[in-house]
């Protein structure tokens, strides 16, 4: 957990934690802790500026990938966050606060080959649900809520379908899930753009409402995106492939949250895998796009706060 622990950075694995080499905090002592005093007194000034203390920055081994997580703490019901393709955990800044203030336990990291979490991404053969059942258990994480958009859904969808023993509950947010069905990718194919992928990134990813009423938060999304993934990266597989029959075996309560302006994720696509999940709970923001969770912050927290208090 950031900012929380002295020494150098704790790095940790599933079978063990080990104390890795990082930048120490500034904390001067003996014979340097005299001198710096010293100094100071003969001044009679503080520095002007504080000096800067750095966070530690965690890292487990999943299956021989390192993976960049952080633990933000609390003993409330673990919530674990998984990012899109288009960015890295730091897409979370306006859901860490806000489920934290609620009382949850967030967890959040980068995906392989994302971010902080070495390429290659998926050269090991580990889908996003095995390195997440593995992260979980080297983090000791009780029964929790799981909330994946878009890339990330995929891995969040599987995982669901796989052990839902390990979760409290499921959230699903403007990602088609990646179903294979052939009913449901025709489903897809009719509502979405013929020429998607020739699509700017940022007409992709943003709804317009947002990116004509928030250019500078247009340019914070892009420059979040542009840390993200690695061109030596490669995307995860699922473990199976997913299908509708598979996620109509979900036990455990879910919500499925779609963005009206979604051009990858459009409601009727999600709404269509919503219907096929028992207890299932589908919401549309209006003025989202793909990244809903970035768009309207306010109205998507609301949402899972609300579904995870009920759940």
């Amino acid at each position: 957990m950031h900012g929380e622990s002295e020494g150098p950075p704790l790095y940790a694995s599933s079978s063990r934690l080990q104390w890795g080499s990082g930048t120490p905090a500034f904390n001067p002592k003996g014979k340097d802790r005299v001198a710096f005093d010293a100094r100071l007194h003969t001044r009679n000034v503080l520095p002007a500026t504080p000096p800067r203390i750095l966070p530690l920055m965690p890292y487990i081994d999943l299956h021989g990938a390192q993976i960049y997580y952080t633990d933000h703490g609390g003993a409330g019901t673990p919530l674990v966050l998984i990012h899109a393709a288009a960015g890295t955990s730091d897409c979370w800044v306006e859901q860490v606060p806000a489920f934290s203030a609620a009382g949850y336990r967030v967890v959040t990291y980068d995906l392989r080959g994302f971010g902080r979490s070495p390429a290659p991404g998926a050269a090991t053969g580990n889908s996003i649900s095995e390195d997440l059942l593995a992260l979980s258990r080297a983090l000791n994480l009780p029964p929790f809520f799981l909330v994946g958009t878009a890339y990330g859904g995929f891995g969040a969808l599987e995982f669901a379908v796989d052990h839902p023993e390990a979760l409290r509950g499921l959230v699903l947010s403007t990602s088609f899930g990646g179903l294979s069905d052939p009913e449901y990718t025709a489903l897809r194919a009719a509502h979405i753009p013929p020429d998607l992928a020739s699509w700017p990134t940022v007409e992709k990813e943003l709804g317009k409402t947002y990116r004509a009423a928030n250019p500078e938060g247009v340019e914070r999304f892009l420059e979040m995106e542009r840390a993200g993934y690695k061109p030596d990266g490669a995307r995860q597989s699922l473990r199976q492939p997913l299908t509708l029959d598979r996620i109509a075996a979900i036990t455990i309560p879910a919500l499925v949250i779609a963005g009206d302006e979604d051009v990858y994720a459009p409601p009727p696509v999600m709404q269509a895998m919503a219907q096929r999940i028992p207890s299932c709970r589908f919401e549309v923001i209006t003025g989202a796009g793909h990244s809903a969770y970035w768009e309207q912050p306010e109205a998507w927290n609301r949402l899972i706060l609300d579904f995870c208090a009920s759940a």
